[in-house]
């Protein structure tokens, strides 16, 4: 590329004071790699950008020179940006990495990027597009609803897929949304969904009842089971009666089944794009929601409007997703975002005076899930006792800040809001590790970047009591495949799970087998808890559901096989002129129904 040869060529032959530096072209076939006729392309095209001036040595005795011409941090800047609007993020980063060090060139960088993020009016093809475009801190890992995992991702899928029904959470009732009615037998294992007319694939074809046995029966395989099969597990049969009526029979009753069915996992998907090309399929997915994909690569994620979207086309024209590097995190300077701020990664970024700000607690906690899959110190409760004992969450709620609210005893923050933390007992830490008989044992924490500042204060926090404590750092992907394989090899994972859809995320905890919470358990403590899970479904009552579920959290705690440490706040900031932004179960803004009041 002209502009890394010409960064290369200043780099090399730039001397300060020194108009035309000596330059031959034996010296650059070296540097750039090239034959003596493509060095003189080369120079004959950075002469042509304008970029240098290239006095050739004739003969014997004179030697060639070069002047330059542009400053390369300026250059350096303006192709960056140019890479940004050209969805080459990570080519900016890169260059900013290999040719700015040692200048502010970076910084001034990261400043112009803050500003290019935000809800923005633009324009293409000649007509105005209101976009929203904002930074997160990870890549994503799959748009396959199958085989979802994490919070985000199944914050995009809602965008680009439909459900055969929907939990509205003003409301905390199930309504109609693929499916405009349904119906259950007395026994509550038959269960038949009519489905609306009219609601059209982003590729055109209608939806009909095939799709939605098809996307159902997907998630029923056994052989290759998709991440997302536990969903299923309790359904016989799944049947196509005509075009617009699906029927689902179940081995025994479930009573959450309408909540399981409004799980993004559940999303339909169109029978023949999916069939036989999974792999294709997941890296250009198509649903019927209100965004369609336009665009994923390692850069950016770009969602367009649906606009035939049977609930009504969004306000949005766009949405532009842009990852950064975890390790950009504490550059970003948000305060100059236009418009609007989405903060999930726990820094704290300024925001201006007069914007509003909305606030609530992510329902769910950050724990540590002890490794019972292989050996170490982990596998002694009274060394799960001694971690339970001195870990001081209070203190580390003060020291580490940012979006940490408060100790965490339970799973969910309503359960457990104001509750003082009467766990940590430093002298009764001590006595269980000696009892024990603790002599060093390697004990390493694993985590992901967002969780490293809680790794590291845990790990400084077992070292004070004369534990080996080491943080291993995953990349996301890479973590989940571990735990996938059971390859984690560490004695303990640090995590956080968002419970976005009540009693079925709580399930999904217990049940999916890569689940983080399933690295606890041995084959009595999974017996166990599948005993009370299938009690659970099967009860019409939620008081006993919900008695239920604190069984199994009980159960979790009584064990001492997880450590419950924080309960994390979500942040957003806004322009007051910006309307319709409110937060989703997931602790995401909903983009449909974000608009801009310009008059």
């Amino acid at each position: 590329m002209l502009e890394i040869q010409y960064f290369e060529l200043h780099r090399t032959f730039h001397r300060p004071g020194e108009a035309w530096p000596e330059v031959s072209v034996a010296n650059l076939t070296g540097l750039w790699l090239c034959t003596e006729r493509n060095v003189k392309m080369i120079l004959k095209k950075l002469e042509h950008a304008g970029w240098i001036e290239w006095s050739p040595g004739r003969g014997r005795g004179h030697v060639s020179r070069v002047r330059f011409l542009m400053e390369p941090q300026e250059l350096l800047l303006d192709l960056s940006k140019q890479a940004v609007q050209g969805g080459r993020l990570n080519d900016a980063l890169e260059w900013l990495e290999r040719f700015g060090q040692g200048t502010d060139t970076k910084e001034r960088f990261m400043a112009w990027l803050s500003d290019y993020f935000g809800y923005k009016k633009e324009t293409a093809d000649s007509k105005p597009v209101e976009t929203l475009r904002f930074p997160v801190f990870r890549s994503i890992l799959t748009l396959d609803p199958g085989r979802m995992i994490y919070a985000f991702e199944a914050h995009l899928m809602k965008q680009l897929y439909n459900t055969l029904v929907t939990f509205n959470e003003q409301r905390q009732t199930v309504e109609p949304q693929v499916a405009h009615y349904w119906e259950c037998s007395p026994d509550h294992l038959a269960w038949k969904f009519y489905l609306r007319r009219g609601i059209m694939f982003h590729h055109g074809r209608e939806l009909t009842a095939h799709d939605v046995a098809f996307s159902l029966r997907r998630l029923m395989r056994t052989t290759e089971p998709l991440t997302q099969h536990w969903l299923v597990r309790g359904f016989e049969e799944v049947r196509v009666l005509d075009e617009r009526v699906v029927e689902i029979r179940l081995r025994s009753p479930n009573h959450l089944l309408l909540r399981f069915l409004c799980f993004p996992a559940t999303s339909i998907l169109p029978e023949e794009l999916v069939a036989g090309r999974e792999e294709a399929f997941a890296l250009a997915p198509v649903g019927s929601g209100p965004f369609r994909l336009e665009l994923w690569n390692e850069s950016r994620c770009v969602l367009t409007a649906n606009p035939s979207y049977f609930e009504g086309r969004a306000h949005l024209d766009r949405v532009e997703v842009v990852f950064l590097p975890p390790e950009e995190v504490h550059n970003f300077q948000a305060g100059d975002s236009e418009k609007m701020l989405c903060n999930h990664e726990g820094a704290s970024y300024p925001v201006r005076h007069h914007w509003e700000r909305i606030e609530l607690l992510n329902n769910g906690c950050t724990m540590l899930s002890y490794n019972m899959r292989q050996g170490g110190p982990q596998q002694d409760v009274r060394f799960r006792k001694a971690l339970h004992h001195l870990v001081d969450r209070k203190s580390m709620v003060e020291r580490l800040g940012e979006n940490r609210r408060f100790p965490a005893t339970g799973m969910q923050p309503h359960d457990y809001l104001g509750q003082e933390d009467h766990a940590f007992d430093p002298a009764v830490a001590r006595k269980l590790l000696d009892e024990m008989g603790y002599k060093g044992e390697p004990f390493r924490i694993a985590a992901i970047w967002k969780h490293l500042a809680d790794a590291y204060w845990l790990r400084d926090r077992c070292r004070a009591f004369g534990i080996e404590a080491e943080v291993v750092c995953y990349e996301i992907s890479e973590l989940a495949q571990r735990v996938r394989d059971h390859k984690l090899n560490a004695e303990a994972l640090l995590h956080q799970f968002v419970i976005d859809e009540g009693e079925v995320s709580l399930l999904e905890l217990y049940l999916r087998e890569d689940s983080y919470v399933r690295l606890v358990m041995d084959e009595e403590l999974s017996a166990r808890v599948e005993k009370i899970a299938s009690d659970l479904l099967a009860s019409p009552s939620p008081e006993y559901r919900k008695h239920r579920m604190q069984e199994l959290e009980a159960l979790m705690n009584h064990e001492h096989v997880v450590l419950f440490l924080l309960f994390k706040g979500l942040q957003t900031a806004h322009d007051p002129t910006l309307r319709g932004v409110t937060f989703n179960s997931l602790g995401w803004i909903d983009f449909k129904n974000v608009w801009l009041q310009s008059v």
